[in-house]
């Protein structure tokens, strides 16, 4: 009875785990990204190839990422989007507005994380989408 006791204890932990590197694999490195497509909300996307303007959206992101996010998936509308690809791939997708961002993953399936955000925290982005034409039906 015991080792049946102690076996279960091993086999929850290593659930556990499992769920742990779940979790860890759920949200994909920001590495090899190599385009990102942005638009504001109803307009034309735009894409950014220039590995320099690249690296330093990447780096912002980057950034965000390394703060506490919680698992969620909140109704947005008037959002802008950030599409990072590896080639053709999409590696993540990032919604954007004023006071949040929310990071969905290309498959289906995999949670959505979210993270309020200040006026200072996304400068650059916030700079590549003031020169794109401005949301559509959005006030």
């Amino acid at each position: 009875m015991r080792i049946h006791a102690i076996a279960m204890v091993a086999l929850g932990l290593g659930f556990q785990g499992a769920s742990l590197a779940a979790d860890e694999v759920e949200r994909p490195e920001l590495i090899r990204v190599s385009t990102v497509r942005i638009a504001n909300y109803g307009t034309p996307s735009t894409v950014v190839t220039d590995r320099a303007q690249v690296k330093a959206v990447v780096d912002e992101l980057r950034q965000l990422r390394s703060r506490a996010w919680r698992r969620a998936n909140p109704k947005l509308s008037c959002y802008a989007t950030l599409a990072l690809l590896s080639g053709t791939k999409t590696v993540t997708l990032f919604r954007i507005r004023p006071e949040l961002v929310v990071e969905r993953p290309p498959q289906k399936g995999q949670s959505s994380y979210s993270l309020e955000i200040g006026l200072d925290d996304l400068q650059g982005i916030g700079a590549l989408l003031a020169r794109l034409q401005p949301p559509k039906g959005c006030q």
